[in-house]
């Protein structure tokens, strides 16, 4: 039968892949993640972003990788030699592997030889093989949510060829949605760390591949003003998520839902009162004089704060943005069940579930932070 023929049936294929699909083709078939890729027809920058994606797909079908020991097993006693004498010469690990076999299969087999390897390739290779690194397949609308949760929670560093995103937290939701947000993209590590204000609190960190260099450095405003509407949505989301807050505002025997952004930067603040603006909303902008005087903490500050206060515009604003934060979904999902004229009872039933929500919220963060303290005691340090 020719290629052609062979091929044929799979021409139908239609991503994402079906975990059926999966099976027969990377199972039985025996096909690798590129083959698959290309079967798909997948157009990505590189054939090895394309891969990865498969390799990612695989991974969340639950179908485990084939042996990742095969491919040593084809190396033969005299391709060794060859690399220990190319290796003697300078070579690097990279050089000697072209395009036959990968960097780690020839650091496996002169590790086996008892080759003494130079200054910190064994550890960069370990790090390396250990926790694969998937580039960004997300689109425009996911690029600018993270760009807005950059702007408030994420601290993000180059940390050698990796783009590492760091993240500190009381609050088990916001480590949750750390989690969802890079764990399909790298391995996330969490650990306990004291905190001033709260006592203890946890750090998670990931090592991103270059794909995530847009989280590097924040985006000027005017650069954010070149975003389309939908994008500025996606932004705005991502930024609520981080510094945002739903809460209760008494008003007239009621309590009413009200939203407001807070931030220090006040050309921030006047770019999220025009996105607002332009969904049709009344933003008002204030600015606030604070002293602080928490847990030693002492100074002054100045914040702003973007508020909706009004409950249809409230309303549209949560049913609007892709909240991701789970408390914040959580309680957006409150105020989207209610209506603006319910009946006394109606009322005080909603602010009876409000109350509730935030009081396991609050005993959610205690005991998140409590954990902190028990592991720093402990002195255990622990991986998601």
């Amino acid at each position: 039968m020719s290629e052609t023929a062979e091929q044929e049936p799979e021409s139908k294929l239609i991503w994402p892949p079906t975990k059926g699909d999966l099976l027969r083709l990377y199972v039985e078939q025996r096909l690798s993640a590129r083959r698959i890729a290309k079967l798909y027809d997948l157009k990505y920058a590189s054939e090895k972003t394309a891969e990865s994606t498969v390799l990612y797909h695989l991974k969340r079908k639950g179908i485990e990788r084939r042996d990742p020991a095969e491919h040593i097993r084809k190396v033969t006693e005299e391709m060794v030699d060859e690399w220990v004498k190319r290796y003697e010469r300078g070579e690097s690990l990279k050089q000697i592997a072209g395009s036959q076999v990968s960097p780690v299969t020839v650091f496996t087999h002169m590790k086996r030889r008892g080759l003494q390897l130079r200054d910190k390739i064994e550890a960069q290779i370990e790090a390396v093989s250990k926790y694969e690194r998937r580039p960004f397949t997300g689109d425009r609308l996911d690029k600018a949510y993270l760009t807005g949760l950059r702007y408030g929670d994420l601290n993000v560093v180059r940390h050698g060829r990796a783009i590492r995103v760091r993240l500190s937290t009381t609050r088990p939701a916001m480590a949750e949605l750390f989690e969802s947000l890079f764990s399909p993209y790298a391995h996330v590590s969490k650990y306990p760390r004291r905190a001033k204000l709260a006592g203890y609190e946890w750090s998670l960190e990931s090592d991103l591949n270059d794909g995530f260099q847009f989280l590097l450095f924040k985006p000027t405003i005017g650069e954010l003003e070149t975003l389309s509407k939908d994008e500025v949505i996606a932004f705005l989301a991502g930024l609520f998520d981080a510094e945002g807050s739903v809460y209760l505002h008494n008003k007239r025997g009621r309590r009413n839902p009200e939203v407001f952004y807070s931030n220090t930067e006040p050309d921030l603040l006047a770019y999220v009162a025009a996105g607002l603006r332009m969904m049709g909303l009344n933003p008002k902008l204030t600015w606030i004089d604070q002293r602080l005087n928490r847990n030693g903490i002492e100074g002054a500050s100045r914040i702003g704060r973007v508020l909706l206060f009004r409950f249809r515009e409230v309303q549209e604003f949560l049913r609007a943005l892709p909240l991701r934060h789970p408390e914040k979904a959580a309680k957006s999902k409150l105020v989207l069940g209610v209506n603006y004229r319910a009946s006394e009872s109606e009322h005080w039933e909603f602010v009876d579930m409000w109350e509730k929500l935030s009081a396991q919220i609050a005993s959610d963060r205690d005991a998140f932070v409590q954990s902190a303290r028990r592991a720093i005691e402990s002195k255990t340090r622990i991986g998601i």
